[in-house]
């Protein structure tokens, strides 16, 4: 409740200084707009940036004081890319040294961020690499349980740690909320910029480590006949809760679905509606960019045929670039969608083995720009 309210008063306050610049530069003392500036940055580096923080973003952009847009330069390696490409060339234009400055160092933290990832993922590749000489001399079936026994040392030493890691960040939250109610009294923007940053971040690594945990518990063995329809709306109605708690109205998209309610599957109830939220949440967030969410579809679809019932998730977002597709490691936790600021990388990992241990298999097929298919594959009796 409380973080709730203080993103709440954080968004009156942006759209609060909007409606004051309307009126021109000087309604806001100048280094209050720098600070306003400085501030937008929170938005931006956990992926909730609103519709009024890309509006302020522009015009503090073009603001008559240098030091206000040499703070809009500083952010430029958070922004999306698309508001970093239109705002370095603007701000490389602009006629102070000192923002031309600040647009040439940030720049270069981009740069050396680019690096870092390409490390990542060249880490990430060898693993490929690895795993395909190992189905070349030996086959699909022996790469497979090379990459579930990674995993499952993976979920060993996870499983080790977390119990510490909540323990920790449960005693950093009742600190920084404090913190937080403390300078919230009397103490400048920037001091209240800071606390927030740590909350957003702490939040963050708690869902992480939540997701971690997730990963890491059993299966339950005991399955139970469900009707299928019941838990895709199950699922669907706890994601359209959590799109709304982001500040975002799930309703601009579409869903039409096609599930027979004759359908029954012997399942572990809870696990399965995680795993269907899971993938229903990716398809929501295929259509959130810039702080708003575009009009769009999904649609889910269940089919039975022999031993198998086949359900179907499509949606018309952004989709997956071939390069993400063709990874071996697309299902491997931890892979973070650095698209998404608060993507955790554990979403469709856990959806995936919730369903493997089913004795089914969840599979991607995606065209980015036009959209993305998650086809999942259950037994119609227990295995």
């Amino acid at each position: 409740m409380r973080t709730e309210t203080i993103v709440e008063s954080s968004e009156a306050s942006l759209r609060e200084a909007y409606q004051q610049l309307q009126g021109g530069a000087n309604a806001i003392p100048w280094w209050e707009r720098r600070d306003l500036a400085q501030g937008l940055s929170e938005g931006f580096v956990v992926g909730t940036a609103s519709e009024t923080a890309f509006l302020l973003l522009e015009r503090l952009a073009r603001d008559p004081k240098w030091e206000v847009r040499a703070a809009i330069a500083d952010l430029l390696p958070v922004l999306p890319e698309a508001e970093r490409k239109r705002l370095t060339e603007l701000l490389l234009g602009d006629s102070n040294t000192h923002v031309r400055r600040t647009v040439e160092h940030a720049i270069e933290r981009r740069k050396r961020e680019i690096r870092a990832t390409g490390k990542a993922r060249k880490s990430a590749d060898q693993v490929s690499a690895q795993l395909q000489a190992i189905e070349d001399e030996f086959g699909k079936t022996a790469a497979t349980k090379a990459l579930r026994l990674a995993e499952r040392y993976s979920e060993m030493l996870v499983a080790s740690i977390v119990h510490d890691l909540r323990s920790i960040i449960t005693h950093l939250k009742v600190n920084c909320f404090s913190l937080i109610d403390e300078v919230s009294v009397d103490a400048g923007n920037q001091a209240k910029r800071y606390g927030n940053r740590v909350r957003n971040d702490l939040q963050l690594l708690e869902s992480s480590v939540e997701d971690m945990v997730t990963f890491t518990r059993p299966v339950p063995t005991e399955r139970l006949p469900e009707r299928l329809a019941v838990l895709v709306a199950e699922a669907l109605e706890l994601t359209r809760d959590n799109v709304r708690k982001s500040k975002f109205e799930p309703d601009i998209v579409s869903v039409q679905h096609d599930v027979p309610e004759s359908i029954v599957v012997p399942l572990a109830r809870h696990q399965i509606v995680i795993a269907l939220a899971n993938v229903l949440k990716n398809a929501y967030e295929a259509f959130q960019a810039n702080g708003a969410m575009r009009p769009g579809a999904i649609r889910i679809a269940a089919s039975t045929c022999q031993k198998w019932v086949t359900l179907t998730i499509e949606d018309t977002g952004q989709g997956i670039c071939d390069e993400e597709l063709r990874t071996p490691l697309l299902l491997t936790p931890g892979r973070r969608n650095k698209s998404k600021r608060q993507s955790t990388g554990y979403g469709l990992p856990i959806a995936a083995r919730n369903v493997a241990a089913h004795g089914g298999s969840l599979r991607l097929e995606s065209r980015e720009n036009e959209g993305t298919t998650v086809t999942i594959l259950l037994p119609r009796e227990c295995q």
